[in-house]
């Protein structure tokens, strides 16, 4: 079962709560429950956990579990409740039914004939977010039950503040053609109409006591400024993308620089999820090279709520480790800054994260005095030579 035919219905009865678990605390005045990792160390995400028979192996390693399925989690992991943003999540509500009941419901592309699928999937109708009736269908529906079994967070999937899939309009219903947006992917008007969606839900969410949380889709085409918004208005932000370019591919030069900043504009206000998936089907065999990269950015950016998820492409469900993933090189004690060589580096009280993000050039950092080691036990003396578009993190000094 892929991700996204995940069904809501099996995250609405949750399972009693065993003797090594416990069900988080209800909200209070100071608001929803939220994730609560420690200082030092790689603190991770579970992202779904249908999968996992015996859920206490992420114990004291994930303090979020995005689409979980049960309120049965370890102590600390914060559970999360999951839906589409734009989607009705009902698969026998066909195009036909809706055609036959709510005909002024159907978002649909140019040519005015075929409904805005996400992904290519036409088992989930994209439906008019803008219309109160839909609102009031969708946030009854299918986000108070899963508030009202006890979810302390509800996320959203697939937030994109560019029209990725050529969302145009609907029909009244008279059947008349009304434009709603002009299907490019840069569309103010589409922006400004999911930023006022995002908004309307956080306000029922937080009015009911409740938090949301958001996979907000970075790529080329968004605009900063509403991405920043969109973040604004979620407890947890969740990057499917992370920093190997939504799967199998490094960022690197400006793409990587436009990423690092924006993650370090929202990393220090915000819960954040950054989700990273490698070149490989499963993680067991991916190369050495992309989980140092992938490490060495999340320790390059992270700030005291930043978790960290890494997976093959699209290996969800299923909770995985690796013993990089255990590194723990204490806290930070400074900013992160580019060197006088070109690479990225920030200090911890117990060793270094370096990042070089250029794809063309090698980077040659000077160590302070000691003895560095890195991930896999090479030392290091004097400098340290990255290659293009790596990381690492060393230990020491010793």
């Amino acid at each position: 079962m892929t991700r996204r035919v995940f069904l809501a219905g099996s995250t609405l009865a949750a399972a009693a709560v065993a003797a090594t678990f416990e069900r988080p605390q209800p909200a209070t005045a100071a608001g929803p429950e939220l994730p609560d990792p420690p200082a030092s160390g790689i603190a991770r995400a579970q992202i779904f956990d249908n999968q996992v028979p015996d859920r206490s192996v992420y114990a004291g390693l994930a303090y979020f579990v995005w689409g979980a399925s049960s309120l049965a989690q370890p102590a600390g992991a914060v559970p999360c409740g999951y839906l589409p943003a734009f989607r009705d999540y009902d698969r026998t509500h066909t195009l036909a039914w809706y055609q036959a009941n709510h005909p002024d419901w159907v978002v649909y592309q140019a040519d005015q004939a075929t409904p805005a699928y996400e992904f290519g999937n036409t088992t989930y109708l994209p439906i008019d977010f803008t219309n109160p009736a839909v609102r009031t269908y969708y946030y009854d529906t299918y986000v108070q039950p899963l508030v009202d079994a006890g979810y302390p967070l509800v996320g959203f999937d697939n937030v994109g503040t560019f029209n990725g899939y050529g969302n145009c309009g609907h029909f009244d219903a008279t059947g008349a053609w009304v434009q709603q947006f002009s299907g490019a992917r840069v569309d103010d008007a589409w922006a400004a109409a999911v930023l006022d969606w995002l908004d309307y839900l956080a306000g029922r969410l937080h009015a009911a006591g409740a938090g949301i949380a958001a996979n907000i889709t970075w790529n080329a085409s968004v605009k900063t400024a509403d991405m920043l918004q969109a973040v604004g208005l979620v407890d947890v932000y969740v990057d499917e993308q992370g920093f190997t370019a939504h799967r199998v591919a490094n960022y690197n030069d400006q793409a990587w620089q436009d990423k690092f900043d924006f993650v370090r504009q929202v990393a220090p206000g915000t819960a954040y999820v950054s989700i990273n998936q490698t070149a490989t089907a499963d993680l067991a065999d991916a190369d050495t090279a992309q989980v140092d990269w992938v490490i060495a950015n999340y320790l390059l950016f992270r700030e005291r709520r930043s978790m960290l998820a890494l997976c093959g492409d699209q290996q969800y469900h299923v909770f995985l480790d690796r013993p990089e993933l255990h590194t723990d090189i204490g806290s930070p004690t400074a900013a992160p800054s580019a060197d006088a060589g070109g690479a990225w580096v920030r200090s911890y009280t117990g060793g270094l994260a370096l990042v070089n993000p250029s794809s063309t050039q090698t980077t040659t950092t000077a160590l302070p005095a000691g003895t560095w080691t890195d991930l896999h036990g090479t030392t290091f003396t004097g400098q340290i030579v990255l290659p293009p578009n790596s990381g690492t993190a060393l230990a020491g000094p010793s």
